[in-house]
């Protein structure tokens, strides 16, 4: 790597330096919550569609994967200043188009195009801070600091939204970010050299029908998870198609990386045992995580909670993964164990799950649901930024990069999965509930006698009686829904407080294979 200062003017102060280039990241802090934010909740404010916000916040993560399999070829043709010019002058012209497009179709290309770009923006100043730390573990330190902000920048991101709604309009939101991006271009403009950090290399080993190919396979398998409830699954023409999309651009890329010689994927990672648990671990951790829309959904449906109380309410799982972080990298650097971060963050997340379980009545109170947040929102913390490192660090450098993608990879499946599993889970749950919770829906019965008269009386008064007999209706409906959604919310979470614990044991008693076998050999001879 050549010389950092270079990328600098020579008469640009060191001290300023870092607080430049944290300057330069704010743009990227400011967009990069908006791939993140909980769909089900935001949403329900938004008065949108759930599936396509979800898809929206899909569309710029699979291309977020897609830029990581190429920012090292670009980082080797561009020099620094020009290549976060070209990143910068995008992402304005992008944010502009979005604050006067409503064309959904126009949305979801720009949202693709700024998934790429944004991250290209910001990819090369992460580590330009980090090796100007000094500090032995300035790279924990950075990982820990940006996937902690990624975990509770959705939170943030959502009261802006909020606020942007309530005092202004979406469109200064957007001002706001455009004007951000030019303060950081003005930065490079004049303080940045024409300095790099590789050798040019020309771009024709850049691979680009790869990158084409992962960018396909990612959003047609999404479209398949996110829509599928929607359209039936393979009763619509539209997920047969996605799904066929699906599979022959994966088998497609599979095969193309397989025989290419510049591949902008190494698939010899996956023969680590390390890279396969972590990818397995997040998976898990993605399914524990995707059950806080559940709550939220709870708390607005069911206990009627308002939504800007809800969102101030999940501010205290953010305190939780600020925690949770804080304490995964003192325990790292303390040089304790990854299995014992692995089963205290493991440990945490079930015991929140089993924790909700037991509060999904009718009538629960705040002060109730929020000690299990903070631990829910300390698993997050202990696991995420760990579980990275310990992947990156079970292979060669030169793969690194790959080995984050498959981390990356492993997080845009799992969460995407987790959606669709929670979305589906819940339908069929609560279907199943109401259906059998019909028969008590009986005249004859004295206890749907007296739920109907108390709700008849308080109509009655003040409507005509079939007015009353429809309201009386709806809220006993209401109820029965209610009721479903609590009881399969249960179900769910004591499901995963169990499969939790089966992680923690795996955990305890995993034994490395290849040691295993390396012991066997030694024995032989």
């Amino acid at each position: 790597m050549h010389n950092n200062l270079s990328i600098f003017r020579k008469w640009v102060p060191e001290k300023l330096i870092i607080p430049l280039l944290i300057i330069t990241m704010i743009p990227y802090a400011m967009i990069i919550p908006f791939f993140n934010m909980n769909s089900t909740f935001t949403a329900s404010f938004f008065d949108v569609d759930v599936d396509d916000l979800q898809f929206i916040f899909t569309l710029a993560y699979a291309t977020i994967v897609c830029g990581l399999c190429v920012n090292e070829r670009l980082f080797h043709f561009f020099n620094i200043r020009s290549y976060l010019l070209i990143m910068t002058i995008i992402n304005i012209v992008v944010l502009l188009l979005l604050s006067v497009t409503s064309n959904k179709e126009l949305v979801y290309i720009l949202r693709a195009i700024q998934g790429t770009s944004g991250y290209l923006e910001s990819c090369i100043t992460v580590p330009l801070i980090m090796s100007r730390l000094n500090n032995p573990h300035s790279r924990l330190l950075g990982n820990s600091f940006l996937y902690c902000f990624i975990m509770t920048g959705a939170t943030f991101a959502t009261s802006i939204v909020k606020f942007a709604i309530e005092n202004y309009n979406y469109n200064y939101m957007i001002y706001s970010v455009v004007f951000f991006h030019i303060i950081a271009l003005s930065i490079y403009v004049f303080l940045f050299s024409h300095g790099r950090l590789y050798p040019k290399k020309p771009l024709y080993q850049l691979n680009l029908p790869g990158y084409i190919l992962l960018m396909f396979s990612l959003i047609s398998g999404a479209y398949v998870l996110i829509y599928g409830k929607r359209y039936y699954w393979f009763e619509s023409p539209y997920i047969i198609a996605a799904f066929t999309g699906f599979c022959v651009f994966t088998g497609v890329f599979v095969l193309q990386q397989l025989t290419s010689k510049k591949p902008i994927f190494h698939f010899s990672i996956l023969r680590s045992e390390r890279v396969i648990l972590g990818v397995l671990f997040f998976f898990v951790f993605y399914m524990f995580k995707s059950t806080m829309s559940n709550i939220y959904q709870v708390m607005n449906v069911v206990w009627k909670w308002h939504w800007e109380y809800v969102l101030d309410i999940q501010y205290y799982n953010c305190y939780g993964i600020i925690f949770g972080a804080f304490v995964s990298y003192v325990m790292i650097v303390k040089k304790l164990s990854y299995k014992t971060v692995f089963v205290l963050g493991f440990l945490c997340l079930s015991i929140s799950m089993l924790w909700f379980s037991y509060l999904l009545v009718p009538d629960a109170k705040p002060a109730e649901v929020i000690p299990p947040l903070i631990v829910e929102g300390l698993g997050q913390g202990l696991l995420f930024s760990p579980l990275l490192q310990y992947m990156v660090g079970s292979v060669h450098a030169n793969y690194s990069m790959n080995t984050m993608q498959a981390a990356v990879g492993a997080r845009y499946w799992t969460s995407t999965i987790g959606f669709s599993l929670m979305q589906n889970m819940i339908l069929y749950l609560t279907t199943k509930h109401q259906f059998y919770m019909t028969e008590n829906l009986d005249r004859t019965k004295t206890y749907f006698q007296d739920q109907w008269d108390n709700i008849f009386q308080k109509h009655d008064s003040t409507h005509l009686y079939n007015e009353s007999v429809d309201l009386t209706t709806r809220v006993l409906k209401a109820n029965l829904f209610n009721q479903s959604l609590l009881i399969s919310n249960m179900e769910i979470f004591r499901t995963l407080f169990v499969f939790g614990l089966l992680t923690v044991v795996f955990i305890l008693i995993y034994y490395p294979i290849k040691r295993i076998f390396v012991k066997k050999k030694n024995v032989n001879f």
